[in-house]
């Protein structure tokens, strides 16, 4: 199975795309690969420009606080695991109290010459070579390990936002409500209520790709060919789960 998922608020889409930044930093942090340092750099200075212009942290403290005013009511049920629970409230209650307290100010980067010398060419088409950012390839001849601990430490910043955003969308999907649906002739349309984002399964095997659009209430699904540029899918079952 193929997963793929669509965001269907701004507030959802700005998650996932932290999300995204979050994944391809924690997968390149430790430098095993040769490229691993371009990829953490970059998605490092992309998670900063983005959350210059998007703040999630009082959308998650909002959500993470609904969150724990269910689990409150969780606790009510009669084969509740009420210690897991309680655990599970204490790392939410945790998390908000570190995210009240986070610094919106990017200090740890505007008071870095390194980083700030970097990120203006790193968004620049091969804007890595080594006339370019001769302090770059002297930073990549240092001990791997001081490599790692500088990594690290540029990184601690998020930490905080990393770990609450984590669990919130891990509990979202968790709770997800599944279904299976048909879409004739490569085409399904839908009404959702109080979703944050849709995931749709397909069936690898199926060889089609999904092109969803749409708000928080109504969505539309257009399955492509991947075989056929441009080419709609015929009759597809594929299972959708609520977020």
């Amino acid at each position: 199975m193929i997963s793929f998922e669509y965001p269907l608020t701004e507030k959802s889409r700005s998650y996932l795309r932290f999300e995204t930044l979050f994944l391809q930093i924690k997968q390149s942090i430790a430098f095993e690969h040769e490229n691993d340092a371009i990829t953490y750099f970059k998605s490092l200075f992309e998670l900063i420009e983005l959350s210059d212009r998007s703040d999630i942290r009082h959308d998650l403290i909002k959500d993470l606080r609904a969150l724990s005013e269910e689990m409150q009511s969780w606790l009510a049920w009669e084969q509740a695991d009420t210690e897991a629970i309680t655990a599970l409230m204490l790392e939410v209650s945790e998390l908000i109290s570190a995210l009240l307290v986070m610094s919106k100010q990017l200090k740890f980067f505007k008071d870095s010459r390194f980083l700030t010398s970097l990120k203006q060419r790193f968004f620049i088409p091969g804007g890595c070579c080594n006339f370019d950012l001769p302090q770059f390839h002297f930073w990549q001849s240092q001990p791997i390990e001081q490599q790692k601990l500088d990594a690290k430490q540029w990184f601690e910043h998020f930490k905080t936002l990393q770990q609450a955003l984590f669990l919130f969308l891990k509990m979202k999907r968790h709770q997800g409500i599944k279904s299976k649906q048909y879409a004739k002739s490569g085409f399904f349309q839908g009404e959702v209520e109080h979703a944050l984002f849709i995931i749709i399964n397909i069936d690898s095997a199926l060889q089609v790709y999904p092109m969803v659009s749409g708000h928080k209430h109504r969505y539309s699904v257009r399955f492509m060919n991947a075989n056929a540029e441009n080419s709609h899918a015929e009759n597809i079952e594929f299972e959708q789960v609520f977020c």
